[in-house]
């Protein structure tokens, strides 16, 4: 048996973030000296770009113009990803700080990983009493529980079940028997979903069932995270949390940020796909079938299950959704990704300040009315 795994299949938190650590650590000595040596700054931006959704920089247009003192970058491993903040201020790296930690306090929220999350609580009550939740925990869950119903259950939080099936969060991703994805079924259900707005709280009535925030979470968790940017006075600044991106106004020169899409079937995380972007207070989300993946004989098995039927979507290699809402962003993305090129572009043309580009499990590119660079 032959197994290719996803570029961000789940290791253990602990033996990531030593390791993300440590290489960072080496790749800066390494970069920073050899780049004063050889190479200008935009080639070293070049080099560190993200592998989903990246930052493009034809013009070699630096970040930090005249007049500007302060430049900020970090990145740090969140929501089983990792999260880059760029900002330009003159407190730029007090206010990505902050941004990041607003984002860990969403992560301790919503992660399913997380034992004392509102989720985790919410899960490990099902089939009992509801759950108090935080509002911002329930207001997420509403957001999915709309959007099922305007997919008719094409985007379900409810897919736990199915998920840990297949363990693509492990380190050993199975293929799960017809037998067994049967008898999970039953347990996913958007509508069972009891939610009270009044006393803020959420039950899952069968025992078994389990929500999964992880198609939705973290554009939530990028759009706090802008926020508490703007509210630090950082007028331009760009988040990526692994495809999710958020552009908190425009380049600090007043260019449009530009952003390529990943090719899902390129040599590289370079090789992009169809238009650049150019985004200004917007948000892009990508959902791909190469973010967590195995190869078994030969057919590609993903993350991104039709919960219907309990297997990876075959018809779609990834969907692309410009908005103005980072949650909506990425809860769209996945949805779309699940109803396939045809009625997942259907539904985009319904929505009102959404665009999205589509490319079939053939390489095929479709685009919706109105996205960005789509007709040049």
């Amino acid at each position: 048996m032959k197994w290719e795994y996803g570029t961000r299949h789940r290791r253990t938190r602990i033996v990531r973030r030593r390791l993300f650590l440590g290489i960072v650590a080496i790749l800066v000595i390494l970069l920073a000296g050899y780049a004063v040596m050889h190479f200008g700054p935009d080639d070293l931006k070049s080099a560190l770009r993200k592998p989903f959704l990246k930052l493009q920089d034809p013009n070699g247009e630096g970040i930090n113009p005249e007049g500007v003192t302060e430049t900020g970058w970090q990145t740090e491993f969140l929501m089983d990803t990792f999260v880059s903040i760029r900002a330009v201020g003159d407190n730029a790296d007090e206010a990505i700080e902050a941004a990041l930690g607003e984002m860990r306090r969403i992560e301790s929220l919503m992660s399913r990983y997380v034992p004392t999350s509102d989720v985790s609580l919410i899960n490990r009550s099902a089939g009992g009493p509801p759950v108090k939740v935080a509002s911002e925990t329930f207001h997420v869950i509403e957001e999915a529980v709309q959007c099922a119903r305007l997919t008719n259950g094409a985007f379900d939080i409810t897919i736990g079940p199915l998920m840990d099936l297949w363990e693509f969060n492990s380190s050993g991703p199975t293929i799960p028997g017809p037998e067994e994805i049967e008898q999970a079924k039953p347990l996913v259900g958007w509508e069972l979903i009891e939610l009270d707005p009044e006393n803020m709280t959420v039950r899952l009535p069968k025992e078994g069932m389990s929500i999964d925030l992880g198609g939705i979470a973290k554009g939530y968790a990028a759009q706090q995270g802008a926020r508490v940017l703007r509210e630090y006075g950082i007028r331009h600044a760009l988040i990526d949390a692994g495809g999710n991106i958020v552009a908190v106004g425009s380049r600090a020169e007043g260019n449009p940020w530009r952003i390529g899409i990943r090719d899902p079937r390129g040599e590289g995380p370079e090789a992009t796909i169809g238009p650049t972007i150019h985004l200004v207070d917007a948000a892009v989300a990508t959902s791909g079938d190469y973010e967590r993946f195995f190869i078994h004989d030969g057919k590609r098995y993903h993350h991104i299950l039709n919960p219907e039927t309990g297997m990876p979507v075959e018809s779609v290699s990834s969907v692309t959704v410009v908005t103005e809402s980072p949650l909506h962003a990425d809860m769209l993305s996945t949805a779309v990704f699940v109803l396939g090129p045809d009625e997942g572009m259907r539904f985009v043309e319904t929505l009102d300040g959404v665009s999205a580009m589509i490319v079939d499990a053939n390489g095929n590119i479709v685009f919706s009315n109105g996205f960005p660079g789509a007709n040049q």
